[in-house]
């Protein structure tokens, strides 16, 4: 069984599987599907749910992830409860299943066309916030190679270091890749975290904070962060480089809010601007890689712009380059 031959029935049977004092369940409408997840409403008797089939092949690290998605939240940071999961449920081809708490609302994204911009402003705020207190859960290091929890690197230029390793192997793997940029980028990648290691501290980052992952009520007010699939122990300032590149070039007062709320709920990243460039050059390297593997040709092609022009400036052209700095404090 394929992931597209899955039915409404099977996720409902897993889901009345995982969560035994859940049943019946029955499922009311499918959620928008993600690159690696799809994931369906649910109603049970214990309320309404959602069930999340990952697409990706089982792992240890998913469960990791999963386990870390439960101690945030237990922690209070806003986002979905999770239930329970497994690594392999026979219900759905095998594949890992997550039951979730239902949390009502809609995507900032879809939400985006029927909301005022004073309202937008203030899910900006809030969802910087939200980020802000997300990264003042407490941990013990930074995080492994293979899941990225756990304490096995004992310095933010030793996680870099091992990326980079990983980096060079999978592009050799890959055709199409233009070497040049590539491999000037891994060098400098690497030179620049050298020099920030020193300053940079662990924290729990969510790495995937754009507007699909981000949910409001019906009136525009944030509720919870979606999504923590990629949840890590990092550069904290890693979570600031796929909203610049994703939520704010043509809306640079949303940042100016994003900041303020970050503000508002925690302390400003030190060297945040030098520690930005190593997290920016992180994501480009990884994301031209990726993008490439998949086929995704538009995302890579704007991976490969902004990784030549982060080369050519010695990282100095990081992901909040383009946003102005008279539309929010540094």
């Amino acid at each position: 069984m394929t992931i597209s031959e899955l039915t409404a029935g099977d996720v409902a049977a897993g889901v009345a599987e995982l969560v035994p004092e859940a049943a019946p369940v029955e499922v009311i409408r499918p959620l928008r599907r993600g690159r690696s997840h799809a994931s369906w409403v649910l109603e049970s008797s214990r309320g309404w749910l959602v069930g999340k089939v990952l697409l990706e092949r089982p792992g240890a690290a998913n469960l990791e992830r999963l386990a870390e998605h439960r101690r945030v939240w237990q922690h209070g940071i806003a986002v979905p409860q999770v239930l329970a999961f497994t690594e392999s449920c026979a219900s759905v081809a095998g594949r890992p299943l997550t039951a979730f708490e239902y949390v009502p609302g809609v995507d900032a994204e879809e939400a985006l066309p029927t909301l005022a911009p004073a309202t937008m402003l203030e899910a900006m705020r809030a969802t910087g916030a939200a980020l802000a207190s997300l990264h003042q859960v407490p941990v013990e290091g930074f995080g492994d190679a293979t899941s990225g929890l756990g304490t096995v690197s004992p310095t933010w230029n030793s996680v870099v270091t091992s990326r980079v390793d990983a980096l060079r192997d999978a592009y050799r793997f890959v055709d199409d890749i233009p070497a040049a940029p590539v491999k000037a980028g891994l060098d400098l990648l690497s030179g620049l975290a050298e020099e920030v290691s020193p300053v940079a501290r662990p924290a729990v980052a969510h790495l995937d904070v754009y507007l699909p992952n981000v949910l409001l009520d019906d009136e525009g007010g944030f509720r919870v962060l979606l999504d923590l699939e990629h949840v890590r122990w990092v550069d904290p300032v890693m979570d600031f480089v796929k909203p610049a590149m994703w939520m704010f070039p043509d809306q640079q007062s949303w940042a100016a809010a994003f900041a303020d709320g970050y503000r508002a709920a925690g302390p400003w990243p030190a060297y945040w601007s030098e520690r930005l460039a190593v997290a920016t050059g992180l994501e480009l390297l990884t994301g031209v890689e990726y993008w490439t593997r998949v086929a995704d040709h538009a995302m890579r092609e704007d991976y490969l712009r902004r990784l030549r022009a982060w080369v050519r400036s010695d990282g100095a052209d990081h992901a909040w380059s383009a946003i102005s700095s008279a539309t929010w404090r540094a």
